[in-house]
C-alpha cells in the first residue's frame, strides 16, 4: 500500500510544484517565450492579418496583466496558450510562403518557356525584314525582355512575392511582343 501512496506522490508531485509555480519558469519567463514565439511568426511572414497571430499579442498583453496583478498562475497559463497560438501563426506562414514560393516557380518556368518560345519566333521572321521593320523589333524584344527580366531577377532575389506580382505585366509584354511578330511575320 505504501508503494503505490509513493507512486501517486510522484507522479503527481512534480506536475503540482509546476502548477503552483514552484518548478518549472516563472510567468515573466512563460511571457518571453510567447514573445519570442510572436516574433518568429512575424520573421516568417505572418502579418497581423493572421487570426492566430492576433490570439497570440493578445494573450501576451493579458498574461502581462495578469502578472502584474500577481495572479501567477493564471499569467503562465495565459502566456501558455498565447505560446500555441503564436505557433500555430508560425506554421500558417510558412504554408502561405511556400505556397507563393510554388506559385513563383511555376511563374518562372512559365515566362522562361514563353521568353524563349518567342526568341525562336524572332530569329525566324528578322532575316527577310527591311532595316527599319528590325529595328522596331529589336527595341520590342528589348522592353519584353526588361520585363520579364524584373521578374527573373525577383526570382533570383527569393522575392516570390514580387514575382507573382509582376507576372501579369510581363505576361502583357510577352503576349504583346508575340502578336506584334506574327503581324510582322504575315507581311
Amino acid at each position: 500500500m505504501l508503494a503505490l501512496v509513493l507512486s501517486a506522490v510522484l507522479w503527481a508531485a512534480p506536475r503540482l510544484l509546476v502548477e503552483l509555480g514552484v518548478l518549472g519558469p516563472t510567468a515573466q519567463q512563460r511571457i518571453a517565450e510567447a514573445g519570442r514565439a510572436i516574433a518568429t511568426a512575424r520573421a516568417y511572414g505572418g502579418g497581423a492579418g493572421l487570426a492566430p497571430l492576433k490570439a497570440a499579442e493578445d494573450g501576451v498583453a493579458s498574461a502581462r496583466a495578469l502578472a502584474e496583478q500577481g495572479r501567477e498562475r493564471e499569467a503562465r497559463r495565459t502566456a501558455v496558450r498565447a505560446t500555441t497560438a503564436a505557433i500555430e501563426a508560425q506554421r500558417m506562414a510558412l504554408v502561405a510562403h511556400t505556397e507563393v514560393r510554388q506559385q513563383a516557380e511555376t511563374v518562372y518556368k512559365n515566362l522562361d518557356r514563353q521568353i524563349n518560345d518567342l526568341e525562336k519566333l524572332y530569329a525566324s521572321i528578322t532575316p527577310g525584314l527591311d532595316k527599319a521593320q528590325t529595328s522596331r523589333l529589336v527595341s520590342l524584344m528589348k522592353v519584353t525582355r526588361q520585363s520579364a527580366g524584373l521578374v527573373f531577377l525577383a526570382y533570383e532575389q527569393k522575392d516570390y512575392g514580387t514575382v507573382v506580382d509582376r507576372e501579369p505585366a510581363a505576361r502583357a509584354a510577352v503576349e504583346s511582343a508575340r502578336k506584334t511578330l506574327e503581324s510582322a511575320r504575315r507581311r
